[in-house]
């Protein structure tokens, strides 16, 4: 039989501990055996014991029933331990491949999905499957093990009592049957909503300060409410159908025991079975039906965990747009950086172009300022020189080499990019400075601070170098993370760097002692400055001036002003509406600019 391509795939992940899982079946397995001996045991003591005043044989029956239920226990104990060691290593594997297969995923990936439906698939969605992986195999050899040796042994009982039972079997199964398909819908509903909401408190938790700032709170709060009461709705739908599935099962046993209970009665009182028959007839018949229910229970659990699987296997399946060729190679060491962008078309959608036709050379000592109203295309253009993104139509190379043909490694390695708001980590602030060179020397962590003009900050730092930076960097100012964000890739030695209004957070006066002390560090590299500031666009060699997409002009500052074209246009409006030259101070900045 071929098994649906959910459980396929939960195989493959819980089939490295298979061990696990056959020792814990070994131990299900006894379990389900010492479960029918305690039956046997009441129905000794009151048809042998009691009923015949055997006073002698007390303490023989209550050992019998102690050590039934010592065995059973210490065995259930020991599965179910192993049962959630397996669970809790098949949830590590999957989130290992999740953040491995998210690493690898395209950047136009992140731009479509928020990261609260994400962390959701990672956190909620794998604890379901980690239950279920847990639970299935072993729920199925427990029913296959308890129904059947529970029946033989009801048999032996009563067989007249046994048929009358059986009948009610199919009842419980035509429950489950005709409640799959509410379930699963339910199911399906309830996951992609609990995704949305994820996703609300992350973009919330994430803007609270801009919310503060906007005076927006109340407006959120009610996003909020009408985002949880609809998850809400659909949670308590698919409860109501849970319970229905299980009051009608319960039912069903109830109507079972009952007709037992009848039949058995007018058995006693005929002579044809013992009170102890009759105990553990009652006895055998609920846990049948406990297995039964279970594996009622489990279908519904089985529903919830497959909608979970599929949004796990849908992540899984997506494919990255931005891959390695096969025998891509490597930048070599001797790379000298010159870049040479060719008639690049672009767009993060299909009917919008945001780069159309850019064709441009960086050559390698020089420095380049791009320069263009928002929304030219100038942040885009940098995206695509690391490879962030592939073009719809064109090409960037290095020296000669074409990106698209080069190991991604070896291409970030050489072309390093700030941007304005950069990454931080929880960490310390050595330990962010050294994602860009692991193995760096004291020597040139000294040297990147002091290209980065972070020198006297680090100093005032109650711990310098090895201070925590806190979520995101946040002990820090603006101008403190993008210059730490700068040191980090001066670390790295690109032969490309490309700054992405990297010193938009700082003051005038420190954004110029800054580009100064790049100039030595920069000399033999290519160097690519998107700015919005005139002071900082003119520390370059030459301006490319980019507007709807393209470029339209390139020139030095003197020569592109008097041409009196977009650049003296983009000149003129920040001489009326100048950048304020003030950085923002976090806790950091307090102390030290």
């Amino acid at each position: 039989m071929k098994l649906p391509k959910e459980l396929h795939w939960l195989y493959r992940q819980v089939r490295p501990f298979l061990g696990l899982h056959w020792l814990r079946i070994t131990c299900l397995v006894s379990t389900g055996v010492l479960q029918l001996l305690d039956p046997l045991v009441l129905k000794w003591l009151i048809d042998d014991v009691l009923a015949w005043r055997r006073w002698s044989m007390l303490p023989v029956a209550a050992a019998a029933f102690f050590l039934v239920y010592l065995f059973r226990f210490t065995l259930f104990g020991l599965g179910a331990l192993v049962n959630y060691y397996a669970g809790q290593r098949t949830a590590f594997n999957i989130r290992v491949k999740l953040l491995r297969h998210l690493q690898r995923l395209s950047a136009k990936h992140f731009d479509n999905r928020s990261v609260g439906d994400t962390l959701h698939r990672i956190q909620q969605d794998v604890d379901q499957i980690e239950q279920l992986a847990g639970e299935l195999v072993g729920s199925i050899i427990w029913f296959v093990v308890v129904t059947s040796l529970t029946l033989v042994v009801m048999f032996y009982l009563s067989w007249q009592l046994t048929l009358l039972s059986l009948p009610l079997i199919p009842v419980l199964l035509l429950i489950r049957r005709y409640g799959y398909p509410r379930l699963k819908s339910a199911s399906d509903e309830v996951q992609r909503a609990s995704g949305r909401t994820s996703g609300f408190l992350h973009e919330h938790l994430s803007g609270l300060v801009q919310i503060h700032l906007l005076g927006a709170e109340l407006r959120e709060l009610r996003r909020f409410t009408s985002v949880v009461r609809e998850l809400i709705r659909l949670q308590v739908s698919r409860r109501s159908v849970e319970l229905i599935v299980g009051l009608l099962s319960m039912m069903v046993s109830v109507t079972a025991i009952a007709l037992a209970l009848g039949l058995g009665g007018y058995q006693v009182l005929r002579g044809t079975l013992t009170v102890g028959g009759l105990v553990a007839f009652y006895t055998y018949l609920n846990r049948i039906f406990d297995p039964i229910r279970d594996m009622v229970d489990m279908y519904s659990r089985l529903q919830r965990a497959n909608a979970s699987i599929r949004r796990v296997m849908g992540l899984l399946e997506e494919t990255p747009e931005v891959v390695e060729r096969p025998g891509a190679r490597r930048l070599p060491a001797t790379t000298r950086g010159r870049v040479v962008v060719r008639d690049l078309h672009f767009g993060y959608k299909e009917e919008r172009e945001v780069l159309a036709g850019v064709s441009l050379a960086l050559e390698p000592g020089e420095k380049v300022a791009l320069v263009g109203s928002s929304g030219s295309g100038k942040t885009t253009l940098a995206k695509l020189l690391v490879r962030l993104y592939d073009p719809a139509s064109g090409e960037v190379s290095i020296d000669g080499e074409r990106l698209v043909d080069l190991e991604l490694h070896s291409l970030r390695a050489a072309v390093a990019l700030v941007p304005q708001d950069p990454v931080l980590f929880d960490v310390t602030l050595r330990e962010n400075l050294l994602y860009g060179h692991p193995k760096a020397s004291e020597e040139e962590i000294r040297r990147a601070l002091e290209l980065a003009q972070l020198t006297d900050m680090v100093a005032g730092l109650e711990s310098g170098l090895d201070e925590p930076l806190g979520p995101r960097g946040g002990k820090l100012s603006g101008g403190q993370r993008q210059r730490l964000a700068l040191a980090r890739a001066i670390l790295a030695e690109p032969r490309v760097l490309i700054l992405d209004e990297a010193t938009s957070a700082l003051d005038g006066p420190t954004e110029r002692a800054l580009l100064e002390a790049l100039d030595g560090f920069v000399a033999d590299r290519t160097t690519l400055l998107i700015a919005h500031r005139i002071s900082a666009v003119r520390w370059a060699d030459r301006i490319v001036v980019m507007a709807d997409g393209q470029v339209v002009e390139v020139g030095s500052h003197d020569d592109l002003y008097a041409a009196g074209g977009t650049y003296r246009r983009l000149c003129d409006e920040q001489l009326k509406n100048p950048v304020t030259e003030e950085e923002p101070a976090g806790v950091a900045g307090r102390r030290s600019a």
